[in-house]
């Protein structure tokens, strides 16, 4: 199959996506996160007096920071195929038999397993440096590849 895979983004003149991008793209989008993050607490991050009180209160968000991960990437994938830093990196998540954008479930899938993987210190990402097609643990289970756009 992954012959099949390699001959197929060749006839559609697409190419894997670099791992330097797509790491680009992970940073972005976790900078925009944390700008949320940072705006919804802003009034409480201004009047905590220490590191330790701010540790607290977004320590106190942790579900909602996963959730709130999940959410912007399911979202962005299923509807764009990309999340903003993908976007911003001309590089797009594609379904692997149709090379179209991911479906719901696919998204969700590719989203939570992304989840888990920053949790397992990034391992999923790294799994990226292993394989020709540069797939991380989301990209297998949700069967998904990511490609440039330009």
């Amino acid at each position: 199959m992954k012959e099949d895979l390699i001959t197929r983004l060749e006839r559609e003149n697409l190419s894997i996506a670099s791992f330097g991008k797509r790491i680009l793209a992970y940073f972005i989008d976790n900078f925009i996160l944390s700008l949320i993050v940072c705006v919804i607490f802003y009034d409480q991050l201004l009047q905590t007096k220490n590191l330790l009180e701010t540790t607290q209160i977004l320590g106190n968000f942790y579900l909602g920071f996963i959730l709130l991960h999940f959410t912007y990437q399911a979202i962005f994938t299923y509807l764009y195929g990309a999340s903003l830093g993908k976007i911003a990196c001309k590089i797009i998540i594609l379904d692997e038999d149709l090379l179209d954008k991911p479906n719901l479930m696919q998204s969700c899938i590719r989203s939570a397993t992304r989840q888990l993987s920053d949790m397992a210190f990034m391992l999923g990402f790294a799994w990226a440096l292993g394989n020709d097609l540069r797939k991380t643990w989301e990209d297998y289970l949700s069967r998904t590849i990511v490609v440039n756009v330009a």
